[in-house]
């Protein structure tokens, strides 16, 4: 009786040791298949007044710089003050391969007051990266000023964000 107790503790403590090394393995692998990195991209400035939404807009390309198929990549936008203080920030939006995104801010969104007699809040917008890919690529993005009701641009920015995993 006790030789058949011992073999079935033996038994028991090799699986329990087997599933908990497969268990932390598994864990280790999820881990690194959503591994991605945080890259801070160029600030950029605008000034709104009543009536007026800003439009930070990004297009992540099919192809990495070195020809790779591209991965998904994540935009949040964050809104500064004139003091440095964040006065807004997006949900984060992600951007399939090959597609555009974007995230507004309207005029009555942004927290501050405006400048005397023309009301104009002046602020700064950082984008916030999340990149899978190793691979340098270069993502386009515009800010523009629109007219809240129509839609119709007022003013266009143009850069183009160097994504540095």
């Amino acid at each position: 009786m006790s030789i058949n107790l011992t073999l079935r503790n033996s038994i028991f403590q090799k699986t329990l040791v087997t599933l908990a090394a497969l268990s932390l393995f598994q864990l280790a692998v999820s881990a690194q298949s959503s591994n991605e990195i945080m890259v801070t991209g160029q600030t950029a400035l605008g000034g709104l007044v009543r009536g007026e939404l800003m439009r930070f807009t990004a297009f992540n390309p099919l192809l990495t710089d070195l020809g790779h198929p591209n991965e998904p990549i994540s935009l949040k936008l964050r809104v500064f003050d004139a003091l440095g203080n964040v006065i807004a920030e997006s949900p984060e939006v992600n951007i399939p391969p090959g597609q555009f995104r974007w995230i507004d801010f309207d005029y009555d969104d942004l927290p501050i007051a405006g400048e005397p007699g023309t009301m104009r809040k002046q602020v700064r917008t950082i984008p916030l990266w999340g990149l899978r890919s190793r691979s340098r690529l270069h993502v386009s993005t515009s800010l523009d000023l629109l007219n809240s009701s129509t839609g119709a641009g007022t003013f266009k920015f143009f850069f183009t964000v160097e994504a540095l995993p």
